[in-house]
């Protein structure tokens, strides 16, 4: 997830740099709310940072994470 949170920031730069307004967050389909919800944060100390990583941008509203069953 951190590097398609990644991904989406690179290319949200490339789009204003030609010229592109975004004013809305992009949404990321995840199975995972590990980066939406600070609290778990005790059953996650093995990913670390790519879970601050995402976390700081969904804070920042440049992605959005929207939680999709695993079997879809």
């Amino acid at each position: 997830m951190a590097l398609l949170t990644a991904e989406v920031t690179w290319l949200r730069w490339l789009l204003v740099d030609f010229g592109v307004s975004i004013t809305t967050p992009s949404l990321v389909l995840s199975d995972s709310s590990v980066a939406r919800d600070p609290v778990k944060h005790e059953l996650t100390k093995h990913i670390g940072v790519d879970v601050f990583y995402t976390r700081a941008h969904v804070q920042a509203q440049v992605v959005a994470l929207q939680y999709v069953p695993s079997d879809l």
